[in-house]
């Protein structure tokens, strides 16, 4: 690429734990716009972008067609992590935007914390402990679910479905899972069965969600795909928020439609308004899954090699919109 690379940063995460991507984007002779944690509701945030080649985003920055048309110069976006569902690739593709992600570099992460949340819910962890700090004794009054060769229904098996599965193995669960994109031969080294998601609602003691948020995935989790569940069922979401209705989930946990839920992201976030924050058979977590020290640290290295590629006049490996590349 010709002259030196502008780059707006807007992500919150990147650099908070080790400044060293961040010397590396300028020792590689990237000119850098510091606006962690800024939004398009600044006028400072806007002025830069009109001078921006690149924005390095996250998950709060929607970028669409408001946002680049006040955007004449940007010629890419490089976004944190692995999701897209803020980011219109279609509008960026007109625009002549190329698009790049960092996929593969919280799989685990996400895939622990979709464990502790089963297990949160079915030992009913936080209630206990809150019932304890009250100074209640309850031990022979909390009853909790026992996972321990039971069915783990996967919605999605992409590569933290994967991870979640293996995990599943330790407790002897039979996974059962859907996926449009059907991984067949790690299906069947793992014994996993394959099902369509209404049938695989219905025989699953764990239901966990792992699709991209689209049209096709929005609100697939509501008041029918719900009342197929199993009442002593466990839903849990650590992917994207608008992908379960989140006031037909409370009634279905208000009325022990099921049994419990583990919730890390929301339709809106943060959640203030969410009639989930007033029950106590969910357990509710501020999107956090992907963010671990060592996930965090893939994320800031896999968007900063990217970048640096970008600017040399190199392909990123995980442009979404290759086409764009070159224009």
């Amino acid at each position: 690429m010709a002259g030196r690379l502008r780059v707006l940063i807007e992500a919150r995460p990147f650099c908070i734990f080790d400044d060293e991507p961040m010397r590396r984007l300028e020792a590689a002779g990237l000119e850098l716009i510091d606006m962690r944690g800024s939004g398009i509701a600044d006028p400072d945030f806007v002025a830069a972008l009109e001078t921006a080649d690149a924005v390095l985003s996250g998950n709060d920055l929607t970028i669409d067609e408001a946002l680049l048309h006040k955007a004449g110069r940007l010629k890419a976006v490089a976004k944190m992590g692995v999701g897209l569902d803020m980011i219109d690739i279609d509008t960026a593709t007109a625009h002549g935007v190329l698009v790049f992600n960092t996929p593969g570099v919280n799989d685990q992460a996400v895939a622990d914390h979709t464990f502790a949340l089963i297990l949160a819910v079915a030992r009913k962890i936080l209630y206990c402990d809150q019932s304890l700090r009250k100074k209640r004794w309850e031990h022979t009054k909390i009853l909790g679910l026992e996972l321990w060769q039971k069915t783990l229904g996967l919605i999605g098996l992409g590569a933290i479905g994967k991870n979640v599965a293996l995990r599943a193995e330790g407790f002897r669960m039979r996974v059962v899972a859907y996926d449009p994109f059907w991984p067949e031969a790690f299906a069947a080294e793992h014994g996993i069965e394959q099902m369509e998601i209404d049938e695989l609602l219905g025989v699953s003691d764990v239901v966990s969600l792992h699709v991209p948020l689209m049209d096709q995935t929005r609100n697939l989790i509501g008041a029918d795909a719900l009342a197929r569940m199993k009442p002593s069922a466990i839903l849990v979401n650590c992917a994207r928020g608008g992908i379960v209705n989140e006031a037909d989930l409370a009634e279905a946990l208000k009325s022990r439609k099921i049994a419990g839920a583990g919730i890390d992201v929301f339709d809106r976030e943060p959640p203030a308004e969410s009639p989930l924050l007033a029950l106590e058979n969910v357990v509710l977590t501020p999107h956090t899954a992907a963010f671990t020290t060592q996930a965090l640290k893939n994320m800031d290295r896999g968007v900063v090699e990217q970048l640096i590629d970008y600017a040399r006049g190199e392909k990123p490996p995980f442009a979404v919109n290759p086409e764009v590349f070159g224009r």
